[in-house]
């Protein structure tokens, strides 16, 4: 299932973190939510040994969110200030979206 992310402080909502968690556990027959967040990037870096991954951080007016993309296609060029739409799995413990896809 995929939900539109109306604005990135709802990641920080005790509501939804208590809702998203009474879901789990997540996995065959109960698959993890997916959510499509757009919003302007402020930064990213290149991750691993390799620098086949990413992590960049996303921010509208409500908060920032971190993201990490793991095997991000380098061929795909980012931008700070650009405004991206990605959609991605939330993991409430390290409070980051792990991205699957633009």
């Amino acid at each position: 299932m995929l939900f539109k992310v109306p604005q990135l402080a709802i990641f920080e909502d005790s509501e939804f973190l208590a809702l998203y968690q009474e879901g789990e556990p997540y996995g065959v027959g109960n698959p993890v939510p997916l959510f499509e967040v757009c919003a302007r990037l402020k930064s990213w870096r290149y991750l691993g040994q390799d620098q086949k991954h990413i992590s960049f951080i996303l921010e509208d007016t409500s908060g920032v969110l971190l993201c990490k993309w793991w095997f991000y296609a380098k061929e795909l060029s980012l931008k700070n200030g650009e405004e991206l739409c990605v959609v991605g799995e939330y993991d409430t413990l390290e409070k980051a979206l792990k991205c699957v896809r633009f």
